[in-house]
């Protein structure tokens, strides 16, 4: 049930597409009233068509058939009824009298359907019947959606093959009929773009303005696809986000720290700086003469001399 629920709104919507709107127009015939007396015909059509809002209506060449099957003594008690159900509905005027020119049902729902008879279903109406005959006559009018009960089950029809080739026919002509509208919009712009570029250029200038361009000449105007194809790209560089910033150079350089472990040479230590280094006294030795003995440059001895050259006289026998 869910699924020819589904396949039914898809029907009804191409339908739309064609020009149906809701609430759709049920035109009945009598044999379906006859058939449908212990259903809820109109939950039925509504379930089938997905759609509350229905106008359901009946031909008065329709309803006249009806009142010829209740003729004579032996009344049919389902007629009857079948004859108030279908006073509730809308009454169809079809033009026919219902004395002089009643029509057979058949002929009837033909004229109200395609009243000109060009094969367009005018008014849009949704027709339900079981008359297999009538369903196929009105399968070359488009677009004209087909209903009938089978086993108390109501069932729409697919669409006819003429009703199809027509969808198709407008929906290839929408399709067209934007392409060029964009085609056209294009073009359109692209010629205002042109007339825009040539006014930059000077060649719309207003000549009583006074100003003149001398012997300069405005160079002509080119369209974008020649500005496209003359463009020049420059020599291709690195890519910006992966090249490193180069830090910025100050004015002094900062001095580097000496390290703590590693006095400078240059720089003299406390010590120094304030207090000069003692002179180292020069130690003499004495020197030995020729006669054996060793005489002092200094002037430790006396006087007369004589008491210090015995004393180194005597020290060197004395080692020797």
């Amino acid at each position: 049930m869910g699924k020819r629920t589904k396949q039914y709104k898809k029907l009804m919507r191409a339908f739309e597409h064609l020009g149906f709107r809701q609430p759709y127009q049920l035109l009945m015939t009598s044999d379906i009233i006859l058939d449908t007396l212990k259903l809820e015909l109109m939950t039925l059509f509504e379930k089938t068509l997905s759609c509350k809002n229905l106008k359901p209506m009946i031909t008065q060449c329709c309803i006249r058939a009806l009142y010829d099957q209740n003729k004579g003594p032996n009344r049919d008690p389902a007629i009857a009824a079948a004859i108030e159900r279908a006073k509730t509905f809308e009454r169809r005027r079809c033009g026919h009298l219902m004395d002089e020119d009643a029509l057979p049902e058949r002929e009837c729902m033909m004229s109200v359907v395609d009243p000109k008879g060009n094969g367009e279903n005018k008014f849009r109406y949704v027709v339900a019947t079981q008359d297999e005959l009538l369903r196929e006559r009105l399968r070359s009018v488009v677009p004209t959606p087909l209903m009938y009960v089978r086993r108390s089950v109501m069932i729409l029809e697919p669409m006819s093959h003429a009703s199809a080739r027509v969808r198709n026919r407008e929906e290839r002509a929408k399709f067209t009929e934007g392409i060029v509208r964009k085609t056209h919009l294009l073009k359109r712009k692209r010629e205002e773009d042109d007339d825009g570029d040539d006014d930059k250029d000077g060649s719309g200038s207003d000549p009583d303005d006074g100003s003149q361009a001398g012997d300069d000449k405005p160079a002509p105007s080119e369209s974008k696809e020649d500005k496209k194809k003359k463009r020049k790209y420059g020599q291709k560089g690195p890519n910006p986000l992966s090249v490193k910033k180069k830090k910025k150079a100050t004015d002094q350089p900062k001095p580097s720290k000496p390290k703590p472990s590693e006095p400078k040479p240059s720089e003299p230590t406390a010590e120094t700086s304030t207090e000069p280094k003692a002179k180292r006294k020069r130690r003499k030795k004495a020197k030995t003469t020729e006669g054996g003995g060793e005489q002092s440059e200094g002037g430790e001895a006396g006087g007369a001399g004589g008491g210090g050259e015995t004393e180194v006289a005597t020290a060197v026998t004395a080692e020797s």
